[in-house]
């Protein structure tokens, strides 16, 4: 009888598998589309008449619009089904790479660059919200490695893949491909996406109070050393692959693309992990990127094993996003849209942060001083993980196993 009654009030929450993989595609082609330009800079800039400094602009103005979008699409939507939003960021997102092929002169690029923009910080502000109504709480975590997994197919197609194509078929078709892969995610989107109401309370008033409590402000804060420690290394792993290991192109190649799968490996392990030891392993992954960053910063001459730190170091990132987005699903289910937007928000400000930071840590101090500056944000990130965890149990009196 006791089974019976807890069967009623608590029913099983239906899966949409096929859902959760349409957002794969979804996370594979906006992330491919945000970063071709890095493996393209040259023939765009060559074309347009500009300096590739300013072609490297089209990737910051993503960021910025990415920012605004996770702030502000959550309370301005706040009665629209989330299907139908996730629906027009795809079809934006179409139109976005369909306008940068075709663009005559640079403001259109720019342009372009800044509807995407819309699209990347509009999609990952809700993704842990969506997610949370597509599977059970038990299946939270590997639906989010799924949707993350992404991440590193999108990292294999805009860097090595896109800049061998870009050579065959020319920058512009690169950007009409990806246009394609965007529309195979709408419609994959449009047949298995259900109805997904949007949360209640979704207001810029309740977004702001939510960082008045202090377990949450720290775990933003967390989150930006979190992303800060591994994106100030691995915006500058390509000269220290070059410059410090004097690999060649095919090697150097080969490298980025076993990096790239392994931070395939790393995401899909981790939706295994993170469901079942959240908290000791976002610690003890924390830990491991410390460790990585200083035995880096040592180790300066065995080639081989310099190589394989890379790879480990592509393999432990994979549990950084699921390790957030669970967080979020994990303490505040109910808030997750407003949550995914301060932790998009933030996820971006410490990607510039430490793009400008490492920049001018490289040219005073190396890469030894680029290890040592991950190994020590990945120490403020330790202890600030453990201090927030401390603060939700002590605060809310709930568990985060």
């Amino acid at each position: 009888m006791k089974t019976r009654l807890s069967s009623q009030t608590e029913p099983e929450k239906a899966s949409h598998w096929s859902a959760v993989f349409s957002l794969f595609m979804g996370v594979t082609s906006l992330i491919s589309a945000e970063f071709i330009p890095i493996s393209l800079l040259t023939p765009i800039a060559q074309t347009l008449h500009i300096t590739e400094g300013m072609a490297g602009q089209t990737v910051t103005a993503v960021g910025i619009f990415a920012v605004i979008a996770s702030l502000t699409l959550a309370p301005l939507t706040n009665k629209i089904n989330r299907r139908l939003v996730l629906l027009t960021l795809s079809i934006l997102l179409v139109s976005a790479n369909i306008l940068v092929a075709f663009t005559p002169n640079y403001i259109m690029l720019l342009m372009g660059r800044s509807i995407l923009g819309i699209c990347v910080g509009g999609f990952w502000s809700m993704a842990s919200a969506v997610t949370l109504q597509l599977v059970p709480t038990k299946d939270l975590s590997r639906a989010l490695s799924i949707i993350y997994a992404g991440v590193s197919v999108a990292t294999i197609i805009s860097l090595p893949l896109a800049s061998y194509l870009g050579n065959l078929i020319g920058w512009r078709n690169i950007f009409l491909l990806s246009a394609l892969l965007g529309a195979i995610a709408f419609i994959w989107q449009f047949i298995a996406l259900p109805t997904l109401p949007a949360q209640q309370g979704n207001s810029f008033k309740n977004m702001f109070f939510l960082l008045k409590q202090s377990w949450i402000t720290i775990g933003i804060v967390a989150t930006i050393f979190s992303y800060g420690g591994y994106h100030i290394f691995f915006t500058y792993l390509r000269p220290f692959l070059e410059n410090n290991l004097a690999l060649q192109t095919n090697t150097l190649s080969t490298l980025l693309l076993l990096f790239g799968i392994a931070n395939c490996i790393g995401t899909l392990i981790a939706g295994i992990v993170m469901g079942k030891q959240f908290k000791i392993t976002m610690i003890v992954v924390h830990f491991i990127l410390l460790m990585l960053a200083i035995i880096l910063m040592f180790i300066n001459k065995n080639i081989i094993f310099n190589m394989l730190l890379v790879i480990a170091w592509g393999l432990m990132f994979g549990f950084i996003p699921v390790g957030w987005s669970t967080w979020i699903v994990r303490t505040l289910a109910d808030k997750a849209e407003m949550m995914g937007g301060l932790s998009v928000a933030a996820i971006q400000f410490s990607i510039g942060l430490a793009a400008a930071m490492g920049g001018f840590i490289f040219d005073h101090k190396g890469m030894q001083g680029i290890f040592f500056s991950s190994a020590l944000i990945f120490l403020c990130a330790l202890i600030l993980i453990k201090f927030s965890f401390w603060l939700f149990i002590r605060v809310t009196g709930r568990s985060i196993a």
